[in-house]
């Protein structure tokens, strides 16, 4: 059997924004494959320079290395930068990375591919415990390693300040129609609708009720009314209840080569979370919004950027919940493309 078979088993373990699954693995021959974006799954309007796309095919590089290594192979991977979007093409696939095996003879040390298999998003409430200070040093060394610096608050205030800024954040998106727009292609309001795309966000993950959810989306006029709008902000706020610990990373973030480093970077600090038996769920809003992102620089009180080389560029809840529910996804022969 090729061990693409298992690779791409892997590789469709990858989160991705909103869960779209952008990304195809397009195998040529036993020892060659490449990474395909499909423009149709990306988010134009949210990610036009495709930062988080680009981020996400670093993700699934890095996957697809780590789960490489667990079959006893080396995984070179040589990237073509061309811009996404090209002439504002939202259509035509594009070829990101070609992939080549090179056999090892025995297993490379690296994380356990296992763990790409257990790794979830919780959006439940946590249980309160901050995550355990020898996995924050784990995570702070893995950070280090990559030319990235990890950081973490656990102090109520701290808490507080970032769910309230994310609940700001998130209203300023969906402010915005055609961000609104673009999401909501993403929703899966009902488990019919889930069972038939197998992607986007459902409302079962989300932990919204379907009928409330859809409402919110459709007839957002209502919903953002004032005194509403206080209302639904409780409910949103209430899956955000028993935070431990707030964490933030920092590094190169300016190009497409960052993003995708920062990608590879940020699949193996989860990975190592997951080993811990803990979860994270980042905060995208706060950081697709620049405002959002420099407010949280300053009501942290964080030391301030120095540069291009120092963008704080990741927002996140780490610690422990109930087991969250699974996301639906595609097939793997979905993912797993035959060029021939």
């Amino acid at each position: 059997m090729s061990p693409w078979s298992a690779i791409g088993a892997s590789v469709a373990r990858a989160p991705s924004p909103h869960n779209t699954q952008p990304y195809r693995l397009r195998v040529l021959d036993d020892a060659t494959a490449e990474i395909v974006f499909l423009p149709t799954r990306g988010l134009p309007t949210a990610d036009p320079h495709g930062r988080f796309t680009w981020l996400t095919a670093g993700i699934v590089a890095e996957i697809a290395s780590i789960a490489a290594h667990g079959l006893g192979h080396e995984l070179a991977v040589a990237w073509d930068l061309s811009p996404m979007y090209p002439g504002g093409d939202t259509e035509t696939p594009q070829t990101v990375a070609r992939l080549t095996l090179t056999p090892a003879g025995a297993p490379v040390p690296d994380l356990d591919p296992a763990l790409i298999l257990q790794r979830q998003t919780s959006r439940l409430p946590y249980d309160g415990r901050p995550l355990a200070a020898g996995v924050v040093a784990e995570l702070k060394v893995e950070a280090a390693r990559h030319g990235h610096a990890f950081e973490v608050r656990s102090d109520p205030q701290a808490i507080a300040s970032v769910v309230e800024l994310n609940k700001r954040a998130l209203f300023h998106d969906l402010d915005d129609d055609d961000l609104r727009t673009e999401l909501t292609r993403w929703l899966r309001f009902d488990a019919r609708e889930e069972g038939l795309t197998r992607d986007g966000l459902s409302a079962r993950c989300l932990g919204f009720s379907p009928t409330l959810l859809r409402s919110f989306f459709l007839q957002h006029r209502f919903w953002t009314l004032p005194g509403v709008r206080h209302v639904v902000g409780r409910v949103y706020g209430a899956t955000m209840r028993g935070i431990g610990t707030i964490g933030w990373l920092r590094g190169h973030y300016t190009s497409s080569a960052d993003w995708i480093a920062a990608g590879r970077l940020m699949i193996r600090l989860w990975l190592i979370v997951t080993r811990a038996g803990c979860v994270w769920h980042p905060y995208g809003s706060v950081i697709t919004s620049e405002a959002a992102r420099r407010a949280m620089i300053d009501m942290l009180e964080l030391r301030p950027e120095q540069g291009e080389e120092d963008m704080v560029w990741l927002l996140l809840r780490l610690g422990t919940s109930p087991r969250p529910p699974e996301s639906l996804r595609l097939d793997q022969a979905e993912i797993l493309l035959c060029a021939r």
